[in-house]
């Protein structure tokens, strides 16, 4: 749910249904099957409906993609429980929106008892849901930190129909139940406001407000349950947290007066869990503020708040806001280390990020990033700043430090080497994380290897291990060189028309994977090829995979004056190219290797495990003047991804 602007209010939410029994005139008839039923949110005209979300501090607003849970209760029977309604239309310039769900047959006639809650629950047992409170928010109650609950009684959700032009926007009012159920949500988190008078703003001119991190006396996030069907409130039951960050969707500056007094307020929200009971004299609430380039520390005394205060003004309760002025006249220099979330090749959601580094101490240590929510907010602040502790010397032995990044998904763990920038220069230093293809290759760390690949006569068959640099250990092969930081090829011999040597090449396997897993992924890579036979269409290659491990002995065959002799192993599971000459080189030499490639992207491969292996193997098919000479063909790979598709 987006949170639009605030205003400085104190306000108390109340909880209120309406519902109406008013006929509507259908213009078709009820028919069997399923049916689209849909009813309002938020459309409450009662002056005692009071939230603390838009512009004028009373009211909600729903967004298209918004989805709330529903149950429906009749004579002690559920005719569904937990049923996901989708936002279907946004009543314009106010807080009413129209859910819908298709139910599998229209609901009997009659009176139900209905609950609701947003967000969609993780998980539900009976009318017991089990929600996140964020201990990381946006500073506007959105990903579902505003916990709600409604519930009333109504008639049965009636059918919808669809309008003569689905197109036009502007009639689809028209068709929407006008009299039907209506609901309105009663918040159960507690709301911090946060502020910052122009008098006490200490920050740059031009810098805003992007970050507030605060800590409170007893735990405000984490797994919390509530009892949808009434609205005693949450309760905690783990993961609890007394910290939450709020890096802000929109960044907040000072509030201000105009000449006639008028304050403009710019602030930003973060929804804890309601206090359990007033706070005493030594509880404070402890708030860091952040700029682009500075930050401001400050604990507030929270002495005598909490839900049973006797001053309305200090009453921290569920559905109420409290508003928090910050000071920020003195503030010092910031440093930070932000992590960004830049991309991701493996092809599946990280669940965990875990950055290993050595301090200070030379001690190897290891900061663990939650994935989701590295995903959602799109970075993740290690706050390297000087308060109760010194971070100079860690800043220093951070300077440019190599690490290792490695990210969990739920069927692989891949990692990769990054250098940190300069973190002791102050303000955001920024390091761009892009999550790696569960397999990759593009020779950049070969030193360069020979094992017959070049333009020699030796006919050799057995594979062996390729001792060389690459991303993964473990490829193997035959006829085949490599040129430092460049490419690899595979070489294949004809001699007239009797004998065929053929090279191979395996790849490491797919390690990343987890034990266990099986996954459906799809591979691309790029080749090139050349061959002595000029100007002759006589060459063509095969590409696959493998399971079997360590070296493999390449195809050959021949003939001789008694009969033929073959041996060795084409790739398996193996897909056939073409290679006119006309696509190849156009020239050959042991150091001559493409400036330009055609690339494979459709090879795939389903129930990968960490097992399997790529496959290469140049072919060679006859041509006119093989009666009179021996040649030899190469093929060229480089650019290997490998990543998880669903299918």
């Amino acid at each position: 749910m987006q949170i639009k602007k605030y205003i400085l209010l104190l306000a108390s939410v109340l909880f209120v249904v309406s519902c109406s029994n008013d006929d509507f005139t259908h213009q078709e008839p009820i028919q069997n099957g399923p049916v689209k039923v849909g009813f309002w949110m938020g459309r409450g005209d009662s002056e005692n409906t009071r939230t603390f979300i838009n512009d004028d501090g009373q009211t909600i607003s729903w967004e298209a993609e918004d989805k709330v849970a529903l149950w429906a209760q009749k004579d002690g029977a559920y005719t569904f429980q937990n049923k996901t309604f989708d936002t279907w239309f946004v009543a314009a310039e106010t807080n009413q929106a129209f859910f819908t769900t298709t139910l599998p047959e229209a609901m009997p006639e009659g009176t139900y008892t209905y609950y609701a809650c947003y967000p969609l629950p993780q998980s539900v047992s009976g009318t017991t849901a089990t929600f996140t409170l964020p201990s990381t928010q946006d500073g506007k109650m959105g990903g579902g930190a505003d916990i709600m609950v409604a519930q009333g009684t109504g008639p049965a959700l009636e059918k919808l129909y669809t309008p003569a032009d689905p197109n036009d926007s502007e009639v689809v009012p028209d068709y929407i139940i006008e009299d039907g159920l209506t609901l309105n949500m009663h918040h159960l988190i507690h709301a911090l406001r946060f502020y910052v008078p122009a008098g006490k703003w200490g920050f740059p001119t031009g810098e805003t407000v992007e970050r507030i991190v605060f800590t409170m006396p007893a735990n405000v996030a984490g797994t919390v349950t509530a009892d949808v069907s009434n609205t005693n409130g949450l309760t905690l039951t783990s993961g609890g947290t007394n910290t939450i960050s709020l890096n802000l969707k929109e960044s907040i500056g000072a509030s201000t007066a105009d000449n006639g007094g008028n304050i403009t307020y710019d602030y930003a929200v973060a929804a804890i869990l309601p206090p359990s009971a007033n706070y005493g004299s030594n509880d404070k609430l402890v708030v860091k503020t952040y700029s682009q380039s500075r930050v401001a520390k400050q604990e507030i005394s929270l002495n005598g708040r909490g839900p049973q205060a006797a001053d309305e003004k200090m009453r921290m309760a569920a559905g109420r806001v409290t508003p928090v002025g910050l000071n920020c006249s003195e503030t010092v220099d910031r440093y930070c280390l932000r992590f960004v979330y830049a991309d991701n090749n493996l092809g599946e959601d990280v669940t965990e990020v875990r950055v290993k580094y050595t301090d200070e101490n030379g001690t190897s240590q290891t900061l663990t990033i939650p994935g989701s929510q590295f995903i959602k907010d799109g970075y993740y602040d290690v706050d390297l700043t000087d308060w109760d502790y010194s971070f100079s010397a860690l800043r220093s032995v951070l300077k440019n430090q190599v690490i290792t990044v490695e990210y969990e998904s739920e069927n692989a763990i891949v990692n990769e080497q990054v250098t940190l920038p300069d973190v002791t220069q102050k303000g955001v230093s920024i390091v761009n994380l892009v999550v790696p293809y569960l397999f990759f290759e593009d020779f950049s760390k070969i030193n360069g290897y020979d094992i017959n690949g070049k333009n020699v006569s030796a006919k050799v068959q057995d594979g062996q291990n390729i001792n060389d640099t690459f991303y993964y250990s473990g490829w193997t092969g035959n006829q085949t060189s490599g040129k430092a930081g460049d490419a690899i090829r595979i070489r294949t011999r004809i001699e007239t028309t009797w004998a065929f040597y053929n090279g191979r090449v395996d790849s490491a396997p797919i390690s990343g994977l987890k034990d266990g897993a099986a996954v459906n992924v799809i591979v691309s890579f790029d080749y090139n090829a050349v061959t002595e036979e000029s100007n002759d269409d006589c060459m063509s290659f095969s590409y696959g995979y493998t399971t079997t491990q360590g070296p493999i002995e390449a195809y050959h065959y021949y003939f001789y004056i008694f009969g033929t002799s073959s041996g060795g192993n084409h790739i398996e599971n193996a897909t056939n190219v073409l290679l006119p000459s006309a696509s190849n080189m156009a020239s050959y030499s042991d150091d001559a290797y493409p400036s330009s490639y055609h690339t494979i992207d459709d090879f795939k491969i389903s129930s990968c495990t960490n097992k399997h292996r790529l496959s290469w193997e140049p072919l060679a098919s006859g041509a006119t003047n093989h009666l009179a000479n021996s040649k030899n063909h190469w093929l060229y790979i480089d650019n290997i991804k490998v990543q998880i598709v669903s299918e």
